[in-house]
């Protein structure tokens, strides 16, 4: 008797390890939230720069590359090395009134104005990590899903942002686990 259970039971563990390595689908979710900036925080790396200017073996000059006549930088910002932190109130509906949770966004600036990005969406089954390069002043952009915890936890796909309004981003979440 033990040994007929021993059997079945060796069978059963083989059988689900062989559907879920034959390709079986895997749970997806999709899942539309609304973010509204709560907090911002640039900073601003010029001093950074400029020490990096003056010991770099290129033999770079300050002036032809980010300084104007006064010793200010050229142009408008943000420059490579600045980097800034957004944190957003999330929401479930276009309305804004059902609070889903957090997220976070560290953004680190390289060159031609566009930023590396790693986000942290606090959701109610748990949190979800995305990273991908985002143009700075551009309505649209995609970061790649990279896991989470609890729900999220080896998590893989996209998340989509599309701006809304002046006041709200949309993130069209596509998670696969």
């Amino acid at each position: 008797m033990t040994r007929a259970l021993l059997i079945v039971t060796a069978f059963v563990v083989i059988c689900a390890a062989a559907s879920s390595a034959s390709g079986a689908p895997s749970a997806s979710q999709n899942l539309t939230i609304y973010a509204v900036p709560a907090t911002v925080q640039f900073m601003n790396h010029a001093d950074d720069r400029l020490r990096g200017m003056s010991t770099n073996p290129f033999n770079l000059k300050t002036e032809a590359v980010i300084l104007n006549a006064n010793g200010k930088e050229k142009g408008k910002g943000p420059f490579p090395g600045d980097d800034v932190l957004y944190g957003f109130k999330l929401f479930g509906d276009a309305k804004l009134t059902k609070s889903m949770g957090t997220a976070l966004f560290t953004c680190y600036y390289t060159f031609a104005k566009r930023a590396t990005c790693d986000s942290y969406f606090t959701l109610p089954k748990g949190l979800l990590l995305a990273s991908g390069p985002v143009p700075f002043g551009k309505s649209r952009f995609t970061l790649a899903v990279i896991g989470g915890t609890h729900a999220y936890l080896g998590a893989l796909g996209q998340v989509e942002s599309v701006s809304v309004s002046t006041k709200a981003q949309r993130f069209d979440l596509q998670v696969k686990k």
